[in-house]
């Protein structure tokens, strides 16, 4: 569950799967009209938190706006938020952990380097680390918890640059640049791939299309757009990055035409449905599987032309989903176990999984029990329905039911496009694992994540940057988290929120240093669901940066292997 696991994420988003009355109603590969902004711009800045798109700032007619204008996708309303303190159009914006931050633009006294957060669970906005370089006409992506900006204009330059901001860190990094410098292109983001498509390089409106691999830092040639366009509405749906209208010559000559670069096949579909409203450096989003442009002109140029304020929808045609071979593990970051338990934690990966990325929120649940589906997207583990708490085309995550049987069972994922092919899975009776991720191996030596009582890391004082850490001592209560440790007494199934007390039913052993220590706590993490919280009392063991910490539940031994560090 690396994308999410913990509720204190949660904002508002959308409670139900099924069109909400406000909705706007549409056939697959057909463009409508949703309830016109209240403030005509172009340029805006744009956010999708839940069900809400937070569409910010932006140029009327050569006046930088400040306002902050909310649209409810299930209601079809408008409502408004704390204005922006820095107004800015053509700026970059990017949503993490539902914080929306807004980056660079157009300021009324030229380009701007501001970087501003919006709380929407507070209504504040507050400033963060400028960025490194003043660009204006780029956009951005967010993965995995950092923002990557792509292009843009420096000064009258088009900028080969790629910037990465880390929110939690809140600092900068500089990237592999660009081969073709453009502003204005669109941008998606495929798992660990970045696409820039389109955009206006110094030669004119370009077709340039390039993928940027995170994990080896480089780009890459891809084929090119069919369409000459910059500053197009765009955004990612299932595998494909939609284009929808855009300038066709420099600032002018707006298209209504649509193309989408399919990630999967890395080609292009052309003949999509046209927008009702040619415009260019319209807002963009991606809300429940829809793609909507806000505003926009029809003219690039902030003194000339017609400056909109439409809500234009595009309701794309989905294939059918499909889990990958070896598509489904238990939770990544505690253990990634090819065999499931019930109440345990699975990642099934595959193509076409959901329409939308996006998390659950408190509105998804139903009082205390989690929602069976977001957006569409929902799984079936032996004949029962899991919780989804997690979606995106590449990767869903859900909670096993309490009631599946153990043995091979199947799991099959459902879209509004079709259910997949079955996938088979092992379910034991436990599939113990603690939360040690990737960050907590230090010098080769895998660490569970656990904490002491000040709240600091039980790892080696200053091993992993930015975290801060020191052994424990003898006789301090750490805790610990966990997946997949089985049934608690007093019964809580699977999928419901922790609001008492409970205790492993089986029993639960674990040693520090090859020592027994005691747990002071076994069960259910208070406020949570399927997660496991553990405080162990340390014994008395000799001192040393990496004691191996092993566990046994229900005669099950923990295949992990894990340490922690001791005074």
């Amino acid at each position: 569950m690396t994308k999410n696991i913990s509720l204190t994420l949660l904002s508002l988003l959308w409670l139900s799967i099924q069109a909400a009355e406000g909705q706007v109603s549409l056939a697959p590969n057909s463009w409508g009209l949703g309830t016109p902004m209240p403030t005509a711009r172009e340029g805006p800045i744009t956010g999708v938190i839940g069900n809400n798109i937070y569409v910010v700032s932006g140029d009327s007619n050569n006046s930088v706006l400040t306002v902050n204008e909310i649209y409810n996708t299930a209601t079809g309303t408008w409502s408004t938020g704390a204005p922006i303190p820095t107004g800015r159009y053509l700026g970059a914006s990017a949503v993490v952990n539902n914080i929306l931050y807004a980056m660079g633009g157009l300021a009324s006294n030229g380009i701007s380097t501001a970087v501003e957060a919006y709380d929407p669970s507070t209504n504040t906005w507050s400033t963060k680390a400028p960025m490194p370089l003043a660009l204006d006409s780029m956009y951005a992506v967010a993965d995995n918890g950092l923002i990557y900006v792509i292009g843009g204009l420096n000064s009258s330059n088009k900028s080969t640059a790629l910037l990465s901001y880390n929110p939690a860190t809140n600092s900068w990094t500089t990237l592999a640049p660009l081969a073709v410098g453009k502003s204005c292109s669109a941008v998606g983001a495929f798992g660990s791939t970045i696409i820039s498509a389109a955009g206006l390089a110094a030669a004119g409106v370009s077709t340039d299309t390039e993928g940027y691999n995170i994990s080896t830092n480089t780009w890459s040639t891809l084929p090119s757009s069919p369409t000459a366009r910059n500053s197009p509405c765009f955004g990612v749906i299932g595998t494909k990055l939609y284009l929808a209208g855009g300038n066709a010559t420099g600032n002018v000559n707006q298209t209504n035409t649509m193309d989408a670069y399919d990630d999967s096949a890395n080609s292009w579909n052309t003949g999509l449905a046209t927008m009702p409203q040619a415009v260019g450096v319209a807002g963009s989003a991606v809300a429940g599987g829809r793609l909507y442009c806000f505003g926009g002109s029809n003219n690039g140029l902030p003194t000339q032309g017609m400056i909109y304020n439409g809500t234009q929808i595009y309701e794309p045609a989905l294939q059918p989903p499909a889990i990958g071979p070896g598509g489904v593990i238990s939770a990544s970051a505690f253990g990634a176990f090819s065999a499931i338990s019930p109440g345990s934690w699975v990642e099934i990966y595959g193509s076409n999984l959901a329409s939308d990325t996006r998390g659950w929120a408190q509105s998804d649940f139903n009082g205390v029990n989690a929602p069976t589906s977001l957006d569409g997207t929902s799984v079936s583990i032996g004949g029962q329905q899991a919780f989804v708490d997690y979606i995106s085309p590449g990767q869903v995550n859900a909670l096993v039911p309490s009631n599946v049987a153990t043995g091979t069972q199947q799991i099959t994922l459902q879209t509004a496009a079709g259910t997949s092919a079955p996938f088979n899975i092992t379910v034991n009776a436990v599939e113990p694992g603690l939360l040690a991720t990737p960050t907590f191996v230090v010098n080769g030596t895998p660490y569970t994540v656990a904490f002491n009582p000040d709240g600091t890391y039980v790892v080696p004082t200053g091993a992993i940057a930015g975290l801060a850490s020191h052994p424990a001592n003898p006789g301090d209560t750490i805790v610990l988290y966990g997946v997949g440790f089985g049934p608690v007494t007093p019964t809580i199934p699977a999928g419901q929120l922790v609001e008492q007390s409970n205790m492993l039913a089986s029993n639960f052993q674990i040693s520090v240093g090859g020592m027994p220590a005691t747990a002071v706590y076994a069960g259910l993490a208070p406020t949570f669901t399927g997660l496991y919280q553990f405080n162990i009392t340390v014994p008395n063991v000799p001192a040393g940066n990496a004691v191996p910490l092993t566990f046994t539940v229900n005669g099950v031994t923990g295949t992990q292997t894990l340490h922690i560090a001791v005074n």
